[in-house]
């Protein structure tokens, strides 16, 4: 996703600077080119040749203008972490430092600047103001953890995503997309289920791709991504109910419903106590409602649809995928066979299906979740 894009890595005097090599070697492995700049305190923390070992060039000393060299063919700056110090003086438009310089150079030339604060939580109350005035500029301030008494760096994913989302499209800039993802969880007794082995991947991949794309997103789910993400909201559900109520009350103002869950399609009436053992056990299973269907009812915006099937071979499966779209007015149906691989792996094959065109896509669930939002984008935005 970030195969040819030019990123500067800036790096300041917090102990968290210690995490800016992991920061540096994922960007790398997702395919940038990474330019380390450290300020003189930095080094208190890290050296240069550690950084060399993530980086494709390590900057200390700005003897010849490189704030300008760099943002003449760099895509984006990323400051992980930055210091109260740091981003006081960035608000302030102070540049007595290489990374604040390169900073205000990046941003003046229209390009993301990404800030990641870490400090103690006091010190982060007391540049607040400084922090939402550099929100009201512009720039991408990466919410931390707060831990401890800490405002923490960021974890690495919530890093690497907000940069991901600062060099995707905007499709969907203003726009609230519901997703669903896992399976539901029907209990028998307090301690027994009806359930599937759907692990919720694809839906979540979805989620977070649409998120990239400038997406409002809510995501329900029974087995959702823990990530504290801007526009990123999270419901959490159990049973197929729970799930059907939850839809029903999200989809009302979105634009874009997106059904990647795999639902129970039985319920069963709970017992209070724990069933005993014996040798034998009659349950009575009764027909779940059909999500899509019951949203259908009162939806009319567009619907991604999901099919899964077993045993089934490719003519069979877009057969199946047709009809489904048909019978319940979808968008997009994205069909599957999970007899080998798809539910509860970490690749996938579907077929992807609109009214105009069919395409079969395989690879890791990321990959496909990128080309699925592609295809709704080409035909439909």
């Amino acid at each position: 996703m970030l195969k040819g894009r030019r990123i500067v890595l800036g790096v300041t005097g917090s102990v968290s600077a210690v995490e800016s090599f992991r920061v540096a070697r994922e960007l790398k492995r997702r395919g940038a080119e990474v330019v380390s700049i450290l300020t003189d305190s930095s080094l208190r923390f890290l050296t240069v040749d550690l950084m060399r070992f993530a980086c494709d060039e390590v900057l200390t000393d700005f003897s010849e203008a490189h704030h300008v060299r760099l943002f003449g063919d760099s895509d984006l700056m990323l400051i992980a972490p930055a210091t109260a110090n740091t981003i006081s003086k960035i608000a302030s438009g102070i540049a007595d430092t290489n990374v604040t310089l390169t900073a205000l150079t990046a941003f003046g030339s229209g390009k993301p600047v990404l800030i990641a604060p870490a400090m103690h939580i006091s010190m982060y109350r007391a540049v607040k103001e400084n922090i939402d005035l550099l929100r009201s500029k512009g720039f991408d301030v990466i919410e931390p953890r707060f831990e401890e008494e800490k405002a923490k760096l960021a974890d690495l994913e919530s890093i690497i995503l907000h940069v991901e989302r600062a060099l995707s499209g905007d499709e969907f800039e203003g726009k609230k997309v519901v997703v669903t993802s896992g399976p539901t969880f029907e209990f028998i007794d307090p301690i027994r289920f009806l359930s599937n082995k759907s692990s919720g991947r694809m839906g979540n991949e979805l989620a977070l791709e649409l998120w990239r794309r400038k997406a409002n997103v809510v995501l329900i789910s029974s087995k959702p991504i823990d990530l504290n993400l801007p526009g990123f909201r999270v419901v959490r559900v159990t049973s197929v109910l729970d799930m059907l109520n939850a839809v029903l009350n999200e989809v009302k103002d979105c634009d874009l419903f997106v059904c990647a869950s795999a639902p129970s399609d039985f319920t069963i009436e709970r017992l209070n106590s724990k069933i005993k053992t014996t040798e034998e056990l009659v349950l009575r299973f009764r027909q779940a409602p059909k999500i899509v269907k019951e949203v259908r009812r009162v939806y009319d915006g567009h619907i991604i649809g999901f099919k899964a099937e077993a045993g089934v071979d490719d003519d069979e499966l877009f057969r199946v995928a047709r009809d489904k779209m048909v019978e319940d007015n979808l968008e997009m149906v994205v069909a599957n066979d999970v007899r080998e691989r798809g539910m509860g792996t970490e690749d996938t094959r579907v077929l992807v299906l609109t009214p105009n065109r069919f395409r079969w896509i395989e690879g890791l669930k990321d990959y496909v979740a990128r080309e699925i939002v592609d295809i709704y984008v080409e035909e439909y935005l």
